[in-house]
Order: structure tokens, then C-alpha cells, then sequence
């Protein structure tokens, strides 16, 4: 039996305060400190986890480019506010750079630690653009939910089993007081019809279509067609480990021969494998912004599956530079015909993708049925475009409420 504490030993022991429990438990949703400053120009503070090279896939680029179209919109600065990683002004003006849109302000950069330690300056009626359920709950403590405008390119209750972090998160997306705009239209009919719709969105809720500029494909190359497996193990919506069991019998079949195809896939600590017939995937880390557009345009065919009711990026960036590609159905993505009929949907079981890959080999090979879906398809070109109605609708709303 343990010995009882001293009476001196209890004097010292410190015992935490639920606010200073919560705190540890949660540190991504605590309000940065800040401080009032005057005399500065209108400023949009686009608040993200970080902007680094390899940050920039999809969401946090998308961010960007809507956070500078509405800077621009609102005549105001832009300043990018990062959490977990030093901020880097490079790739973001890369990201601008490769998608034709310039700031017309100054962009600016701070970091707020999870920790504190860091204090913000903060203009006089500046505007918050969050890019997750827990930016956009941090910045609850700091401007009134009224100054915030959520940008939701997942249901990211998705992310959770049931407990804590998903009541937050249901929370956080469902105040009533939020402005939220949110990628695709697919994304937004399943957040405000779904089982469990949010109904703020239904009432006060915007949506917009992602675009996908795309330089002309390259010449047709000499030697093997290449194979994309968009392969990341640590995300669990991205259903790989069924990816590889689906190519292993795709290979025992004869798809995808190493005769004539190049294998290749990309994520974050991807393993290497050797799948049916001897075929050795080449794996790659992931890449920067401007090399994975460079990637994409040599691509044939890809193998892209996502468990949730979107399409995600990268069928549509394969479908808009010209390959084809294999996603997953999901409940409300039944097929994404609308987009493009290059971009082909199978049930995620092993034997139905299996079936799909063997449509997928026979559409990239056919390569002038690839380029007359490509020309005929419906994905969008231009940011500014697609962005312009969501832009107003923002401008017109912070404007009134400023």
C-alpha cells in the first residue's frame, strides 16, 4: 500500500483549473493574444496552419487566391497568419503566380503560435478568413463571429468519432452569427441535407466551383504511359491501403503492365511495395506546388480515392490537364460526370475496383477519346471567374456589417 502524502507535499502540489485544463487539451482552439493598433490600412488576416511548400495542395492554396480576390475586392492588405510553421511569403506568391492573380495591397505575414508566446496586432474592423473548424474557433476569442468568414472544403465532423473534438467542431460550424462559403457544390448540398445538416449554412451559406488552370498537355512522349496513385497512409479518408490491394489484383489480372507503364505513387511516408507480376511502383515524396502541376501534366491515368461526400483536387486537376482517372463512389458522389468524363467512379470495393481500373487502362490509352472528353468537359479555367460571385456576396456582406 502506498504511503499517504505529507501534509506539506499536498501544500505544494499545484492543481490545474478547468480553463487551464482545457487549455492543454485543446491548444489549437485558444484564442491568440492580441493588441489594438491605429493608423493602418483595411486588412483581411487569412488564418491557416501553415503556407510552407508542401502546405499549399488544394485547400490552404485555395485560400490564397479567395483571401486575395477579396482583399483586392475590399480595397484592403492581405496578411497571412500562420499557426504551427514560420510563415513564407514564396510559395504563396507562387501560388498566385501559377494561377494568373495578383494582390493589388501589400501581403504581409505573422505567426501566432498554438502557445501564446506571440502577440498579434489587430487593425480596427479587420476582416478573418479561417481555413478550418479550429482556426475559425480560436478566432472567435479574438474579433466578434460576425468578422469571420469560415472557408469549409470538408466536413471535418468526419474527421472524428464521436467525443469532444466532434462536438466542437459541430459547434463551431453551426454558429449562427458565422459567414461560411464552402468548395464545391457537392460539398454544400450534403453539409445542409446530409443526416446531420448544419442549418446556418442553409440559411446564410455560399458555395463556389474550384478551377483548374491548365497549361497545354506536352508533346505525346516516346516510351511508357504513366500511372498516378495519389498514395497517403496517415490520411484515412484516402482509403490507400485499399488502393494497394485493389492495384495488386488489378496487376494479377494484367492491368497496368510494367511492359508498358510507368508506376507511380506520391504521399507523405508512402512504403514501397512490389504488387502482382513484379511491378515496383516508384514512390515519391510529396512535391511543391509548381512541381506537382509540372507531375500532372505527364500523367495517363490516375487511381485517386477519397472517402467523403466530395470530389477533392486531384481528379479534377488529372481531368482538367487531360488523363484519366478512378475515384470512389460515396454516399451523395455518385458519379462526377458533371465535371468531366474523363474522371471515372467505382464502389470501393476491391472487385468493383478492379473493374474500374480496366475502364480506367482502356480511356487513358485511348488518348483521343481522352483529349474529346477534355475539350468537352466542364471544369473550370479561371479563379477570378469562379470566385466573382462568392467575392461580391462577401464584399457587400462585411462591407454592411464594417
Amino acid at each position: 500500500m502506498l504511503p499517504a502524502p505529507s501534509q506539506a507535499a499536498e501544500s505544494e502540489k499545484t492543481i490545474p483549473s478547468v480553463p487551464e485544463l482545457l487549455a492543454e487539451r485543446f491548444p489549437a482552439l485558444q484564442p491568440y493574444p492580441c493588441f489594438p493598433v491605429a493608423g493602418v490600412r483595411p486588412r483581411l488576416s487569412l488564418v491557416t496552419d501553415g503556407v510552407g511548400p508542401l502546405s499549399l495542395f488544394g485547400g490552404v492554396g485555395t485560400s490564397i487566391i479567395l483571401g486575395t480576390l477579396l482583399a483586392n475586392r475590399l480595397n484592403a492588405d492581405l496578411r497571412i497568419v500562420t499557426r504551427l510553421e514560420p510563415p513564407d511569403t514564396a510559395p504563396v506568391r507562387e501560388v498566385l503566380l501559377c494561377n494568373d492573380i495578383a494582390l493589388d495591397g501589400a501581403l504581409e505575414v505573422a505567426m501566432a503560435p498554438l502557445d501564446g508566446s506571440v502577440d498579434l496586432p489587430l487593425a480596427d474592423g479587420e476582416i478573418f478568413l479561417t481555413t478550418s473548424w479550429w482556426t475559425t474557433r480560436a478566432s472567435f476569442g479574438v474579433v466578434p463571429p460576425s468578422r469571420i468568414v469560415a472557408l469549409v472544403q470538408e466536413d471535418e465532423r468526419m474527421f472524428y468519432p464521436q467525443g469532444d473534438e466532434r462536438l466542437r467542431c459541430t459547434e463551431t460550424l453551426s454558429h449562427p452569427c458565422l459567414t461560411t462559403v464552402v468548395n464545391t457544390e457537392m460539398l454544400f448540398r450534403h453539409l445542409v441535407s446530409g443526416r446531420e445538416p448544419l442549418a446556418n449554412l442553409a440559411q446564410d451559406g455560399m458555395w463556389f466551383e474550384p478551377a483548374f488552370p491548365q497549361r497545354a498537355r506536352p508533346r505525346a512522349r516516346e516510351g511508357k504511359r504513366r500511372f498516378f496513385f495519389y498514395a497517403r497512409p496517415h490520411n484515412h479518408r484516402n482509403l490507400f491501403w485499399r488502393g494497394i490491394e485493389a492495384l495488386d489484383a488489378a496487376a494479377a489480372e494484367g492491368l497496368f503492365s510494367a511492359d508498358d507503364w510507368e508506376m507511380v505513387w506520391i504521399g507523405r511516408d508512402a512504403p514501397e511495395a512490389v504488387l502482382s507480376r513484379g511491378i515496383v511502383p516508384r514512390v515519391m515524396s510529396p512535391l511543391a506546388w509548381g512541381e506537382y502541376q509540372d507531375f500532372i501534366m505527364s500523367v495517363d491515368a490516375g487511381l485517386v480515392l477519397m472517402d467523403t461526400p466530395h470530389p477533392s483536387y486531384p481528379p479534377l486537376d488529372l481531368a482538367a490537364a487531360g488523363a484519366a482517372v478512378l475515384t470512389n463512389t460515396h454516399p451523395g458522389k455518385q458519379s462526377l460526370s458533371h465535371y468531366s468524363d474523363n474522371i471515372l467512379v467505382a464502389e470501393p470495393t476491391v472487385e468493383a475496383l478492379v473493374e474500374g481500373l480496366s475502364r480506367l487502362q482502356a480511356l487513358a490509352e485511348d488518348e483521343a477519346e481522352r483529349a474529346r472528353r477534355r475539350e468537352a468537359d466542364r471544369i473550370g479555367r479561371d479563379w477570378t471567374e469562379a470566385l466573382e460571385p462568392v467575392v461580391s456576396r462577401l464584399a457587400a456582406r462585411l462591407g454592411a456589417r464594417a
